[in-house]
């Protein structure tokens, strides 16, 4: 159970492959920070998805005791940022809760974002992208579950591209 602020949520559909793995390698790359992650319909209980769980593994992070949990509004709102694995995750949010829309991110948008943004703490709500292109399917994060092993990969290498840019853009 998630108690207290949390600094970064990261958000998928059944919280077991993208946000899970997110959640657990942003542990291992920015150990004190408060990390977590929801699925906008997790498949409660379940551990991280396999093939993710051998990937993160293998870049040294742990999958051990993870355990999906369902986006809840007190999840939601306990979050300084939420981060989507994609453009209908942050729907979700914004349907439920449209005044989380200054804190709730498609990864791979906010990556780019903070490239050309100013410096700024260490998960940071970012202002808006002037003139930044509506988002589109190139900004979402494709959903391995049940893929195999080279769809794994290739998630957890974008995923690990969101998370190089953070580490970069650091104040």
């Amino acid at each position: 159970m998630i108690s207290g602020m949390v600094d970064v949520l990261f958000l998928c559909t059944g919280n077991i492959c993208r946000s899970a793995y997110a959640e657990r390698r942003a542990r291992q790359l920015f150990p004190g920070s408060a990390i977590a992650s929801a699925g906008t319909h997790a498949m409660r209980g379940w551990g991280v998805d396999e093939n993710l769980a051998e990937v993160l593994i293998e870049r040294g992070g742990t999958a051990d005791g993870f355990s999906a949990r369902q986006l809840t509004e007190p999840i939601a709102r306990e979050s300084r940022l939420i981060l989507c694995a994609t453009r209908e995750h942050r729907a979700f949010v914004l349907d439920a809760w449209p005044d989380l829309a200054d804190r709730t991110f498609v990864m791979r948008a906010y990556a780019q974002d903070l490239g050309t943004a100013p410096r700024s703490p260490l998960w940071s709500a970012l202002p808006p992208a002037d003139g930044r292109p509506a988002l589109t399917r190139r900004d979402d994060i494709a959903d391995p579950y049940r893929l195999g092993s080279p769809e794994a990969v290739r998630t957890a290498d974008e995923i690990d591209e969101v998370l190089r840019a953070v580490e970069q853009a650091r104040g």
